[in-house]
This record gives structure tokens, C-alpha cells and sequence, in this order.
């Protein structure tokens, strides 16, 4: 089938809301760039139902349709009619200044889907009254898709009459000798797999699409009014309401039908996987069912800001007007016309089963994921918080087991592993602090010993003082004993011979006081430069104490940091 669903991974931030919308298994498949975890589409397994597109915050996932192709080949001069679903009376509330525009770009033909919806149930009605077996109603081509793909027991089910769209398409062709190339404004994105399928429709062009186009080009629609190119329709442009079809058909056969109908992808496909296990005795004659919550009226391939009410309303008011325009006589007429006109052979489909990849698991590898996701009890595996996309712990580790998701997408998983390496980090913090310690009692020791050095040092600075004030006296003694000398050696020479002993006494003597001299003078420079290195000492001394001091304050900073750390952290974990 044709990929309609588009997905920009670069703008993806792995938060799973298109995982925990999408009603297909594998239709997502989860990776990893980086520490980054990314959600990309399967687009073979995917059914087009817009669930992703709509719950995206991100503007991930997107879609292609026909709307450019259709402009471009008007331009180029094909000729192309155009049936338009009853869903763009919703969006344009003039009705009728789209349709002129189209016929200005060179549009043909204009129908009324609601037109095909009539004939829709004029062949249901006739296929009931020859069909034992309950029916799956089916113009919704998501419904199709899904059971095509997915439910192949309910192929025998589904409704054998085509959609309004096909009946509108047929319609024009078999009957209105309509040979132009076909173009459908819908309100869905599917419809392009059932135009694919039945080669009725050649252009899917999207209301959102469309009407982009209109405001990125800054075209103004015109003031003139165009209608259908047709008679009215009945009650056939209640089709895009939920239960639309239920109306039409209980109309004409009123309640002797039991009519059920589901819609909106939470529900509906857990309804028909409900359907396929029961027997014909609890089932309904009719199952109308929809892909969308609220219909067609706001499909995939429209913009979800429409307001409920003011949708309801203007159905509404289409609904009073028929009833007011035409009676049941009227209507039945119109069927009566209908099996005059048409065949209803022209207007059944045949549906073909689509085989997709089945993904396959065994216990072992079930329980491997499981284990990978480090859930080992009981408890562990009834987490089920959904953050993953997965409705549960165990159809997340399937999932696992399938390849198509990874264990790091599991934020109880996250979560388990933040906390041991938390636990792990406050550990070793705490043995950090424990040789802090040390090192804040090793350097108080070297403090210690430092102050100490200083104290010596101061001490030995004291002694050298004195030491120097006993070289300065010894240096003055020196001097006076020189004189003395000097004075003796004079007297020596006076006295003559009797004085040469005292001579020599006198002259030992200077010696004696010149050599002390000299000791005093080198005590002095010895002095001096002992001075000058206790004092460089002193200044180191200072400086290293000083250091000490800095160190110790950022270290009992760090401590404290450290402890307060783990006091907060305790209280996170508990």
C-alpha cells in the first residue's frame, strides 16, 4: 500500500505519545541516537488511522496526500471532476465559494459525496435483506485497512457495498457519463489506500491539505455561491457523523435492526477484536463503526480545532432540513428510483487479505526482556505506568522480545538505574569524605610542625643576637687590648734590655688581639648570612602555613559540600 504517513526523526524527542496512540502493534519502532531515544513509523504496518499525527506535540509525523498532483495537473490542462465530502460544509461555512474557486481552476464536475451516501444505503438495504450473517459496516477505509491487514476472520464480515466516496465515484462514472479522471476532497487520510485499491478515484485531496494550500498562497476565495452539479441528496449527508449510517438504515427499517456502533481508535478496535471471538447469537445485525471520535466531520485529514457543538449544530441543521424537504414517501421513492436505475452489483467490493510481518516471541526471550528491563518479581512486572507507550510492563518486554523497542525506553528501568548510580555516587562520596578526613587531620599535623619550626627558628634568631652582641664586645675587648699592647711595647723600648721580655709579652699579646679581630670579623659575615637564611626560612615558613591555612578552609568547604550532598541525596532516595 502506498506510504502515506511521514516521520522527521531529526524533530523527535522520544516522548511516546504517537507509541501510546497508535492501535497497531509494530507500527512504531523505537531506537537510539545518542543517550537520545527515537520513535520512527513502520509505514508497511501502518493502518493510516492519524492517531499519531494528531497526539504529536512535536510536528513529527505528517502526511502526504494527492492536493499538489491535482492542482498541477489542472494547471497542465487534465481533465479532472471533482466529489466532495459532506465533511467541507464543516470547515467552509458559505458552502459554496470552494466550489466556485474549483470550477475557476478548471474542475468539471462537482458531486455530493452525500449522494453516494444515499445510494450507500440504498444497497445495504438491499444486501440485508439478502445477507444471514452480521455485517461490519465500512466506510471508514482505516476500519478496512485494519481488518485487511490485522483481523482476517472479519473479512467475511465486512459490508460488501462500497463507501459513499466509491458510490459517489461510481455513481458518476456508470451513470452520469462522467469519463474524467476522478479527484475526492476528503476528510481522511486513508481514503487514498481504498482509491489505490478500486481505481475509481485517482486524486485523494485532503480538506487540510487543500485549504493549506489556499492560505500559504494567500488565496481569497471568491464571493460567488456554486452548487452541485446534481439533484439534492437525502439523508445521506449524515455519513459523517458517529452512527450516520445507523440513522439512515434505521429510517427505513426502523428499530427492527439491532444496529451497535462504535468509534474513535481507543475503543473501536478492541470492539471488533471483541466482534471476532463472539458467536452470531450476541453479535448485531450491523456494526457501524468509525476510526475517529468524532466522525468525519473531524477526520485525519482535517485540522482538530473545529468545536464540537458548532460541528453537531450544523449537522444538525442539515438533518431538520431534509426532514423538512422530503418525507418518508420521498424517500422511499428514491430507493424505489434506485432499483430502478441502479445495479447493485455495480456498487460491491471484494476485499483482499494483506499479510504483514508477524512478529514472533518465545517464553525465554520474554522472560530475557524482562530480566533486561531489570524487573525480576511479580510486582516489577505489573508496574504498568504506560510511560513507554506500552499499556503494560509485559506487552512492553513483547515488545522487546520483538526487536521493534529497547529497555533504556523504560523510565521505571531509568529510573531503577539513576538510582544505583546515585547510591554508587554517594558512596564513593562518602569514602571521599572519609579521606578528607585525613587529609584535614594531616595537614593539621603539618600545621602543627610547621608552627613549630617557626617557634625554633624564632629561637635560634635570638641566639644568633646574642651570639653577634658577645662578637661585637669580644671585637671592642680586641681593640683595648691592642692599645695596651701598644702602649707596653713603647714602654718595653724605654726601659731597654731590661724590657725586651715585656716586648715580647706585648708583641704576643697584639697577635692575640689581631687574631680575635679576624675571628670577630668572620663571626660577623657567618652572622650575617646566618641571619639572611633564617629570615628566607621564616618567609617560606610563613608562606607554606599560609597555603596550610587556604588549604584547610576549601577542604572543610569541600566536606561540608560534600555532606550536605549526601544529606540531600538520602532524602531523594527515601
Amino acid at each position: 500500500m502506498r506510504k502515506l504517513i511521514t516521520n522527521n526523526e531529526t524533530a523527535c524527542v522520544g516522548c511516546n505519545r504517537c507509541i501510546r496512540a497508535c492501535p497497531i502493534i509494530g507500527a512504531n519502532r523505537v531506537s537510539k541516537k545518542g543517550h537520545l531515544i527515537n520513535v520512527s513509523v513502520d509505514t508497511d504496518r501502518c493502518i493510516a488511522c492519524g492517531a499519531c499525527i494528531h497526539t504529536c506535540r512535536h510536528n513529527v509525523r505528517n502526511f502526504v496526500d494527492d492536493t499538489e498532483q491535482f492542482l498541477y495537473d489542472l494547471r497542465m490542462g487534465a481533465k479532472i471532476s471533482m466529489l466532495v465530502a459532506p465533511a467541507n460544509r464543516i470547515i467552509e461555512e458559505e458552502g459554496g465559494r470552494l466550489l466556485t474557486w474549483l470550477r475557476q481552476q478548471g474542475v468539471r464536475n462537482i458531486y455530493d459525496v452525500s449522494v453516494g451516501a444515499d445510494i450507500c444505503t440504498w444497497a445495504h438495504i438491499r444486501a440485508i435483506e439478502n445477507v444471514n450473517h452480521p455485517l461490519i459496516t465500512q466506510p471508514c477505509p482505516v476500519i478496512v485497512n485494519f481488518i485487511q491487514m490485522y483481523a482476517h476472520d472479519l473479512l467475511k464480515y465486512l459490508s460488501p457495498i462500497h463507501s459513499p466516496m466509491l458510490c459517489t465515484a461510481i455513481f458518476m462514472k456508470k451513470y452520469c457519463d462522467i469519463h474524467d479522471n476522478l479527484a475526492a476532497l476528503s476528510p481522511c487520510i486513508a481514503k487514498a489506500h481504498e482509491f489505490d485499491a478500486t481505481n475509481y478515484v485517482k486524486y485523494n485531496v485532503t480538506l487540510e491539505k487543500l485549504f493549506q494550500h489556499i492560505e500559504e498562497n494567500n488565496i481569497r476565495l471568491p464571493d460567488t455561491i456554486s452548487g452541485f452539479d446534481h439533484q439534492d441528496s437525502a439523508l445521506g449527508l449524515l455519513y459523517p457523523m458517529p452512527g450516520g449510517l445507523k440513522e439512515n438504515i434505521e429510517y427505513f427499517f426502523g428499530k427492527q435492526l439491532r444496529i451497535d456502533q462504535s468509534e474513535g481508535s481507543d475503543y473501536v478496535y478492541d470492539a471488533l477484536k471483541e466482534f471476532a471471538k463472539e458467536d452470531n447469537i450476541n453479535l448485531p445485525d450491523i456494526f457501524d463503526v468509525l476510526n475517529c471520535h468524532e466522525g468525519c466531520n473531524v477526520g485525519t485529514a482535517i485540522k482538530h480545532d473545529q468545536n464540537r457543538f458548532r460541528v453537531s449544530t450544523i449537522m444538525d441543521e442539515g438533518r431538520k432540513n431534509v426532514f423538512n424537504d422530503l418525507d418518508r414517501e420521498q424517500y422511499e421513492q428514491l430507493f424505489n428510483d434506485y432499483d430502478n436505475i441502479l445495479r447493485l452489483d455495480d456498487f460491491i467490493r471484494k476485499y483482499n487479505r494483506i499479510d504483514t510481518k508477524k512478529y514472533a516471541y518465545s517464553d525465554n526471550e520474554l522472560e530475557q526482556a524482562f530480566l533486561e528491563l531489570n524487573k525480576k518479581s511479580e510486582d516489577e512486572r505489573l508496574f504498568d505506568c504506560g510511560a513507554c507507550g506500552s499499556d503494560s510492563c509485559k506487552e512492553m518486554a513483547s515488545k522487546i522480545a520483538m526487536g521493534i523497542d529497547l529497555p533504556d525506553n523504560c523510565i521505571k528501568k531509568l529510573r531503577d538505574d539513576v538510582l544505583y548510580d546515585h547510591r554508587f555516587i554517594v558512596d564513593i562520596a562518602t569514602s571521599n569524605i572519609e579521606n578528607l578526613n585525613h587529609v584535614i587531620e594531616d595537614i593539621s599535623d603539618i600545621k602543627n610542625k610547621s608552627d613549630e619550626i617557626q617557634r625554633s627558628l624564632i629561637t635560634l634568631n635570638e641566639a644568633i643576637k646574642k651570639f653577634k652582641n658577645i662578637t661585637t664586645d669580644i671585637d671592642t675587648i680586641s681593640t683595648h687590648i691592642n692599645l695596651i699592647a701598644l702602649n707596653a711595647s713603647i714602654a718595653a723600648a724605654k726601659a731597654g734590655q731590661h724590657g725586651s721580655t715585656f716586648s715580647v709579652v706585648a708583641d704576643e699579646i697584639r697577635n692575640l688581639a689581631n687574631k680575635s679581630k679576624l675571628t670577630v670579623a668572620e663571626s660577623e659575615t657567618l652572622v650575617t648570612e646566618s641571619t639572611n637564611s633564617i629570615s628566607t626560612i621564616n618567609s617560606r615558613t610563613n608562606d607554606i602555613c599560609t597555603d596550610i591555612d587556604d588549604a584547610h578552609v576549601s577542604i572543610s568547604s569541600i566536606h561540608k559540600s560534600l555532606n550536605e550532598t549526601i544529606e540531600k541525596t538520602k532524602k531523594w532516595e527515601d
